[in-house]
């Protein structure tokens, strides 16, 4: 009789763990797939959705024993119920459920409407906590498991013209710290993964509200300077980024194989760093010290954009001519157009003009 246990949980650690993971044909999730079917210790599900399947023969993962590849709209409860009764009748279960499916939308919250507010929300909070449903009843049956959702700094500190991004994955960390008490009587680990900038082309694909698209391209748009300054600020800090899609795929791979692994992973320098200054700053300090950090923030809010374009272009042109020793232009010999002088020129026309200014200037 005491042999039959010993028999039971040899099998259970002959049997490799089944991982499935949302999202896996770009980025983080195509990384975690690479690295998991490498070690040759796990039963990998990958998913996306169906028009993203190609992705995966493009960069050489095809199916085999230990990696299958299925479609999964994380939005459509059917694909959700489809793939996880496929793995409890093929494979006894999923051990792992990475939710790494999600997008972020770029918007002031002035400028997302219902439709895209609730399109974000439903990605990156509702799907993660339908898929997680249906996962725990065979997890607490088994009395083992682990929920890893992947959330970002932007869950831990908010910030302009990403509002609904960061309620989402706000919204995902508050759940998942519930989560984390309400599983652990049945030793089922849950894990918040907390990436900041990543070096990758991630930041091409984020998505801009109708309204906010319409004020990149418009100068007059009282919001254009949020979005001119962020956007280049965000694409500049993934580029000096020393963190990459594989080198955080290994450390979850790591959280993975802890036992007692935290609730709380950063997985990246600055998300260590702002992660560090809230603690330890007073409240009324670090969010100044945020504001001000803020790229061009000295230009948010104005008014008169074009009277004030042409004033820096005043003071860099009194600054180029004083460096280089020439006597300065009387003051009436600089003109400063009007914001009505530009006001029926779209937002692009004047980029290409002050473009060519500056390329005749370097002639």
């Amino acid at each position: 009789m005491i042999g039959w246990p010993l028999l039971n949980r040899k099998k259970r650690e002959d049997r490799k763990r089944v991982v499935l993971i949302t999202g896996a044909s770009t980025g983080l999730g195509l990384a975690l797939v690479k690295e998991l079917s490498q070690s040759g210790k796990f039963h990998v599900i990958a998913t996306a959705r169906g028009s993203s399947l190609a992705r995966f023969g493009a960069t050489g993962i095809t199916e085999s024993s230990d990696l299958w590849i299925r479609p999964l709209n994380v939005l459509l409860k059917s694909d959700r119920d489809s793939v996880i009764e496929e793995a409890n009748l093929k494979l006894g279960g999923i051990d792992v459920l990475i939710n790494n499916a999600g997008y972020c939308l770029r918007g002031v919250v002035e400028q997302v409407n219902e439709t895209e507010r609730l399109k974000q929300i439903d990605t990156n909070f509702r799907a993660p906590m339908a898929l997680i449903r249906g996962v725990l009843p065979h997890m607490r049956k088994k009395r083992s498991g682990h929920i890893i959702n992947i959330s970002s700094v932007g869950g831990m500190m908010a910030m302009p013209t990403m509002s609904i991004y960061s309620a989402s994955k706000f919204a995902l960390e508050g759940a998942t710290e519930a989560l984390w008490y309400e599983v652990r009587p049945w030793k089922i680990k849950v894990c918040l993964i907390q990436p900041g900038f990543i070096n990758s082309d991630s930041f091409k694909n984020v998505e801009l509200t109708r309204e906010s698209r319409k004020s990149l391209q418009d100068k007059n748009n009282p919001y254009y300077y949020h979005y001119s300054s962020m956007a280049p600020f965000i694409a500049k800090m993934m580029r000096l980024s020393p963190s990459t899609p594989e080198k955080i795929a290994r450390k979850i791979i790591k959280v993975i194989n802890s036992n007692k692994p935290p609730l709380r992973v950063p997985v990246t320098v600055d998300a260590y760093f702002f992660g560090l200054i809230r603690k330890l700053l007073p409240r009324k300090l670090y969010h100044a010290i945020m504001y001000y950090s803020l790229p061009r923030v000295f230009r948010w809010g104005e008014d008169e954009h074009y009277f004030m374009d042409a004033e820096y272009e005043r003071r860099d042109a009194e600054k180029e001519l004083t460096e280089q020793k020439l006597p300065l232009p009387e003051p009436n010999s600089i003109s400063r157009p009007s914001k009505l002088e530009w006001s029926g020129k779209s937002g692009l026309s004047i980029l290409n003009e002050i473009g060519s200014f500056h390329n005749n200037k370097g002639a």
